[in-house]
This record gives C-alpha cells, structure tokens and sequence, in this order.
C-alpha cells in the first residue's frame, strides 16, 4: 500500500512538472545521439546500474553529474524523473537487497526539484 501512494505521489508532481516546464510528460529519451550526448551517456550509464542493482551508486552519480553541471539542465529532470520512476518500480524486496529505499528515492527526487528551482529549499 506504501509502495502505491509513493508511486501515485510521484506520478503527480511528474504531471505537474510536465505542464509547468510545457510538456506532456517527463522522461528521458535517447533520441538524437548528438544533441544531448552527455546527457544520453549518462543515461545508458545509469540503466547499467540499475540493471546490476547499483542503485546507491547511480544515485550519487546523477547528482555528481547535476551538481558540476556535465547534463543540460534542461534533461536533468527527463533523467532524475526516469531515474527514480525506476526505482520505485522494484519491489521492495530488491529495493532492500541493494540497500535502498522507497523514502531515500523521495528525498533524491526532492533534491534534484530542488536543485532545477521547481520546489523551494528548506533548511
């Protein structure tokens, strides 16, 4: 039940994201390999480590990416949004096998919001 609020959370601020920045939705794809090149690399990369349950990792890696600016801030959403849709996909069984949680995704998604000026920082 906690796994679906979460999820329908994130849906939510995903659409509403999406009309503010003008769009139908917010996902990351690997369209023209030449446009976005860092942010496509980045992309495979982190699939990669999701796929071999790397997830900690990944996390630290987007945002190693995000904060010395290596993405186009424009797809720094696309990214974080599918990054973290993905991971609230696994089960929570996975989630605890690679040392992740559903509240630590939360917080990561925050962040990046965040980090782009889409929610205001609180200290």
């Amino acid at each position: 039940m906690h796994h679906d609020y979460l999820m329908r959370q994130i849906q939510i601020l995903t659409l509403c994201i999406a009309h503010h920045c003008n769009r139908e939705q917010v996902v990351h794809e690997v369209t023209d390999p030449y446009r976005n090149e860092a942010s496509n690399e980045l992309y495979k990369l982190l699939m990669e480590m999701l796929a071999d349950g790397k997830i900690n990792e990944a996390e630290d890696l987007l945002f190693d990416r995000v904060e010395q600016e290596k993405i186009n801030q424009e797809d720094v959403l696309d990214l974080a949004f599918d990054f973290y849709l993905k991971v609230n996909a696994f089960s929570d069984d996975f989630l605890e096998l690679c040392h992740f949680s559903r509240e630590e995704a939360n917080a990561g998604w925050a962040d990046i919001t965040k980090m782009c000026g889409l929610l205001e920082a609180t200290s």
